[in-house]
């Protein structure tokens, strides 16, 4: 397989190009994400029990489903390294089209994130920290060059998606944006920028995905989403053994956005159920 073809490194993470800004162009491995394990029954047991997807869904429909998108991708040459990273199978159903983003987030997304983090690791915490007293209701839209309207709106009908949340690490905010309008788009998948609730629905159905006791695990960025105030992000991240949600600034001065090793925006490959 010839590198040139390759849109991923052997590791998962796209290859920038020079209108990227980046922490380095020389991938560092201080911050990374073990491959969880992936248990179709306890993550499908979970997506029911925090009200995810219907009650229906069998394991056997789900892991179908989600071996079949794997697999499309693993046969293509572009983006085939992308499993190399971790990558997480998640179902999320969507209520209605008219739908708060920041309201889904508040009631639905946080509360089943730390109720599922907390049942795993009953003597840790999960908590959510708003900086300069930002709300999320009514504060939240999709980027327009996210492809995340596509993923809302079939989530209407349910999704079943593959998140991975390494394909842009140390890559800024906005290069993780423009990244979508560069990535062809995959015959019989879709994708999009990870947004709140993949990242959530996945999370819930594997919260032991930033915890490690071995080595420091990246922030996960809901680059999808923009807050009203452009200059908040939302993420989530670990906190030794702890994990917490954060709506926070990603500026270092008046002009100057955040980029680091361990920031990670996230690729999301999903199908309408």
């Amino acid at each position: 397989m010839k590198q040139s073809l390759k849109l991923f490194d052997d590791f998962g993470r796209r290859y920038p190009s020079v209108e990227d800004r980046l922490f380095s162009d020389k991938r560092s491995f201080y911050y990374k994400l073990d491959q969880p394990n992936v248990d179709y029954d306890l993550i499908l047991e979970r997506a029911k029990k925090y009200n995810l997807c219907s009650k229906d869904l069998t394991t056997l429909d789900f892991k179908s489903k989600a071996d079949s998108l794997l697999n499309k991708l693993k046969e293509n040459v572009k983006f085939s390294s992308l499993v190399n990273g971790a990558h997480i199978p998640f179902i999320y159903h969507r209520s209605d089209k008219k739908d708060d983003l920041g309201t889904s987030l508040e009631e639905s997304i946080l509360p089943g994130l730390k109720e599922s983090f907390t049942e795993k690791f009953p003597d840790a915490h999960f908590k959510a920290v708003l900086q300069s007293n930002s709300e999320l209701r009514s504060n939240i839209k999709v980027h327009p060059e996210s492809r995340y309207d596509s993923f809302l709106d079939d989530s209407l009908s349910g999704v079943i998606g593959w998140y991975f949340p390494q394909a842009f690490q140390e890559f800024d905010i906005s290069s993780q944006r423009s990244q979508m309008a560069k990535l062809p788009e995959l015959e019989g998948l879709k994708m999009c920028l990870s947004g709140g609730m993949d990242i959530g629905a996945a999370v819930i159905g594997c919260p032991e995905l930033l915890i490690s006791k071995d080595h420091y695990t990246p922030i996960l960025c809901m680059s999808a989403f923009v807050h009203s105030d452009e200059r908040l992000i939302l993420l989530l991240k670990s906190y030794g053994p702890h994990m917490e949600f954060w709506c926070m600034t990603q500026m270092l001065s008046k002009t100057t956005t955040q980029v680091s090793e361990q920031w990670s925006g996230g690729l999301t490959l999903f199908a309408e159920l």
